[in-house]
């Protein structure tokens, strides 16, 4: 059965489309991700090692 099925996918036009879609939508997770997450808790911690450093230098 799978292998009647993987030769229906690979068989039509529409896989390299769909495979590419997908990656796309990957790399646009990943990149949302990044924006949403990474971006915002390097930049509390810089600010955070930042205010630190002025307090200890008082």
């Amino acid at each position: 059965m799978a292998f009647i099925l993987s030769n229906f996918l690979l068989g039509t036009a529409a896989s390299s489309e769909v495979a590419t879609n997908s990656a796309i939508g990957m790399i646009g997770s990943f990149l949302a991700a990044a924006a949403l997450i990474v971006v915002p808790a390097a930049s509390f911690l810089i600010w955070v090692s930042q205010k630190d450093a002025l307090e200890r230098s008082r």
